[in-house]
């Protein structure tokens, strides 16, 4: 499993977090008082950024007319080809977490939308159910709720019969197998336009939860349909039913042993519509093979070769797309896209992650959706964790199509005390990013990867830090940036998203935690550990308290608290005791004006979010108190200067107190029903939200 995946389990308390996607959709809802005269949350960027895109459709006649789901950001529309975009989507949906689109082929102005991501990572999220849509993405209608009709709770396809536009397949991954009601994986068929459902497949694939990822109607012979399904044994494949779903047959003539294949894509060659591709993973997520038949899936052959060794991650990112008008040519993607135009015979890799942005054949990692127009087919539109790229010449060159798309993904925010203009936090895949002016349209990436935690020097804006995954941390000065390397490299790798911390008093004094804590006293040329291992899992909270910079409070995943009262030479034991619960501490926060005074979020379901010592720690009170949501909590954040003032956020919106915790009001408001990642504050009365999945929003207090 992906370490990003691992770290997103532990906050969320694992699978839970699919249990509940109905309460995290009613949230908005809690009881606690709002403030319905209070000011609108405004989209604070980034807009030219990009983010995790899941699936595309585009207008059968106008080439130019898209589409775009993405994983936790609404659907998006262009009627320019990605050039600019607006949002199709209401951001007070149930769900933000999209996972397949789908036109009716005699109807362009009606579409299917299934929520839930279905990429097989634990930051993927569940959905509702399937959305419809009668006038081209203006607005939008839950046809059939998960919760009610038993569908996925990720659906990653979508297929709607050719010949029977009320015919219609989704293939999706389930929630937990002992919760049915939620949901169980597979496929799906309605036979009325999506009114009910049954569950297929079950007899020769079985009752208990399967996965199916890929569905494709034959274009030319009527009932016949293709899909892949994963059970973990020897019903895996690839199967084909010509009486539109009632029976199945296993094709296998040609193909792996069945149990070797997992995760697979398939497409139709819509100019020979008995020929197929389908890309499949091993059970590693590496490249099993690119298959292909010509014979209408009776026969397949291995046309990948030795040429996609190096490929990998195919359970999270893979995709396949063939030319609408040439049989022989074919483009499929995991990190990289690869493009044949001969059948298989040879393969071409025709992108790099790993050039320089802006470079002809430079498009961003992880494939999700790739879709060439039948009105233009020497466009290819490919969906990614970046993002949308297209190539306008068959794949030879690209060119990034994502400014409009205010989708991307934070796991953290720093805003700069001294110049409020400079704001900047850690995305998903999408490096750190940076604006220096406070504007929506002009972020931009300072570290590729997956960027972490930023934190500003308060007094100069120039100076921070900023670090990606497995504790690479980078220092800035004057514009200079240099990498910080300490600790051994087993170590690091143990340590998805480093905590830093910087002391507000010296800012050559630096915190970073690993499963200990690092200090640095010469600004980040050499480090030290100045603490034990805690508790033998990874810090996940740090905080130098401003009102007294010696002492230095810890929070880790597995839910305990320690502190040290004198710069990090001596440490507490745990003083979680029994108030606090055994989960992931998510922040800790202390009052600009008491060292005493802190609070604390942690993740997980249990009433239980929110606590508060009035003495270092010492003692705690439970302040949540079951009257916020019951949904992971994720940050806090107290205005310097309004130490009464606590905001926090979590999975279900955002919430304030203005006495001190003892009581809260609801701050969500017009804020998108998706995942508030983090909080900051800056000295003019502004508070502002990352979120995960609609980039950073901003409020007055």
């Amino acid at each position: 499993m992906k370490k990003r995946s691992l770290w997103f389990l532990k906050q969320t308390m694992g699978a839970e977090r699919e249990t509940r996607v109905e309460l995290l959709a009613r949230a908005r809802a809690h009881g606690l008082a709002s403030f319905s005269d209070a000011p609108k949350w405004e989209v604070a960027g980034p807009t030219n950024v990009g983010g995790r895109m899941t699936c595309l459709v585009c207008h059968p006649k106008d080439p130019d007319v898209i589409w775009a789901g993405s994983a936790a950001g609404g659907v998006w529309r262009s009627r320019s080809g990605g050039k600019d975009w607006t949002l199709s989507w209401d951001d007070q949906a149930a769900s933000l977490n999209i996972g397949a689109l789908a036109l009716d082929p005699s109807n362009p102005d009606h579409l299917y939308c299934g929520t839930g991501e279905a990429n097989l990572s634990a930051d993927s999220y569940p959905g509702v159910g399937l959305y419809q849509s009668l006038d081209g993405g203006e607005t939008w209608t839950l046809l059939a709720p998960a919760e009610k009709g038993g569908l996925p709770a990720r659906i990653g396809m979508i297929a709607v019969d050719p010949f029977d536009s009320a015919h219609l397949l989704i293939g999706g991954v389930g929630s937990l197998p002992s919760e049915p009601e939620s949901g169980l994986g597979g496929l799906h068929m309605s036979q009325d336009a999506g009114k009910s459902w049954q569950r297929e497949a079950t007899i020769f694939i079985g009752q208990e939860d399967y996965q199916c990822h890929s569905v494709v109607f034959h274009p030319r012979r009527q009932g016949w349909i293709y899909a892949t399904f994963t059970e973990g044994g020897s019903r895996n494949g690839i199967w084909r039913s010509a009486d539109g779903g009632a029976t199945w047959k296993q094709l296998s003539k040609g193909l792996p042993s069945a149990e070797t294949i997992h995760r697979a894509s398939l497409t139709i060659t819509p100019s020979d519509p008995d020929g197929l591709y389908a890309l499949a993973a091993d059970s590693r997520g590496f490249v099993l093979g690119v298959f292909r038949s010509v014979d209408a899936g009776e026969t397949w052959h291995d046309v990948s070769g030795n040429r996609f060794g190096e490929e990998r991650e195919i359970s999270y990112a893979n995709t396949i797309a063939a030319h609408p008008t040439d049989p022989a040519f074919a483009i499929c993607g995991g990190v990289d896209l690869h493009l044949t135009r001969d059948g298989g015979r040879s393969w071409k890799q025709v992108t790099d992650f790993t050039a320089n942005r802006g470079d002809s054949w430079y498009v961003h990692a992880d494939h999700h959706a790739l879709v060439i127009p039948p009105s233009m087919p020497n466009r290819i539109y490919d969906l990614n964790d970046g993002g949308m790229d297209v190539s306008e010449d068959g794949g030879r060159t690209w060119s990034n199509r994502s400014r409009g798309l205010a989708v991307t993904m934070y796991y953290d925010l720093d805003i700069a005390a001294s110049d409020g203009r400079r704001l900047g936090g850690g995305t998903q895949d999408n490096g750190a990013q940076l604006t220096l002016t406070g504007g929506s349209d002009d972020h931009f990436a300072i570290l590729r990867g997956d960027g972490g935690w930023m934190v500003f020097d308060p007094a100069d804006a120039h100076h921070f830090y900023a670090s990606t995954q497995h504790m690479r941390i980078y220092r800035w000065r004057q514009g200079t940036k240099s990498e910080v390397i300490f600790g051994e490299e087993s170590e690091r790798n143990l340590i998805w998203m480093a905590f830093i911390a910087m002391n507000p008093k010296d800012s050559s004094n630096v915190f970073v935690g690993s499963q200990r804590v690092w200090r640095t006293k010469d600004d980040g040329d050499s480090w030290e550990p100045v603490s034990p291992v805690f508790d033998n899992s990874s810090i996940s909270a740090l905080e130098v308290a401003p009102a007294d910079s010696q002492r230095v409070y810890v929070g880790t995943e597995n839910g305990g608290f320690f502190w040290s009262w004198d710069g990090g030479k001596q440490w507490s034991g745990n003083l979680a005791g029994a108030t606090l619960p055994d989960r992931m501490i998510t922040r800790i926060e202390t009052s600009p004006k008491d060292a005493d005074r802190l609070f604390v979020t942690v993740a997980g379901f249990g009433n239980h979010h929110v606590f508060r010592s009035l003495d270092g720690g010492w003692t705690w009170k439970d302040v949540d108190a079951g009257n916020l949501p019951d949904a992971p909590f994720n940050a806090v954040a107290i205005p310097a200067g309004s130490p009464k003032t606590v905001c926090v956020c979590g999975d279900a919106g955002v919430y304030a107190s203005f006495d001190g915790g003892d009581t809260w009001a609801n701050l969500t408001r017009n804020l998108p029903h998706v995942r508030v990642t983090d909080l900051v504050t800056d000295d003019s009365g502004n508070l502002f939200a990352a979120t995960y999945g609609r980039g950073i929003w901003r409020l007055v207090l």
